[in-house]
C-alpha cells in the first residue's frame, strides 16, 4: 500500500449524495477535477451516491464548500463528512442478539399487561 493511502483517514472521506443514477466514477472524477479539487480515491455506489477519499482535510474541506448545494445534472449535490467509521467506533454497547433470544423476549413480554390485543 502506498504511504499516500495509508495517510488518508476517515476524516478525509466524503459522502456524495443525490448523484443521478447513471453517475460512474469517471463522471465523479470529472465533476472534481473541473472544480480543481484533488482526489485520492473514488468509490461509486448503486443508488446515486459515492465515497471520496482525499489526500488531506484541506482538500476535503475545500470539496465541501465548492460542491455542497452545487447543481449536477439538475440535481443539488449533498456533500459531507462521511460518518461510517464513527458509527461503528461510538457503538460499544451493541449486543448480538439471536432469534431465540429476540423469541423469548417477546414471548415473555405478551404477559405483561393484561389481556390487551396485539399479536398472539
Amino acid at each position: 500500500m502506498t504511504e499516500q493511502l495509508k495517510n488518508v483517514s476517515a476524516m478525509n472521506k466524503l459522502y456524495i449524495g443525490n448523484l443521478p443514477m447513471e453517475a460512474d466514477e469517471a463522471a465523479v472524477r470529472q465533476l472534481f477535477a473541473e472544480h480543481n479539487l484533488t482526489v485520492a480515491d473514488i468509490s461509486v455506489k448503486r443508488g446515486g451516491y459515492a465515497f471520496v477519499d482525499f489526500p488531506d482535510q484541506s482538500a476535503a474541506d475545500r470539496a465541501i464548500d465548492k460542491l455542497h448545494g452545487y447543481s449536477y445534472c439538475g440535481l443539488p449535490l449533498i456533500v459531507e463528512p462521511s460518518v461510517a467509521n464513527k458509527k461503528i467506533v461510538n457503538a460499544p454497547n451493541l449486543q448480538s442478539v439471536s432469534a431465540t433470544q429476540l423469541k423469548e423476549t417477546s414471548t415473555d413480554s405478551s404477559t405483561v399487561g393484561g389481556a390487551g390485543g396485539g399479536w398472539r
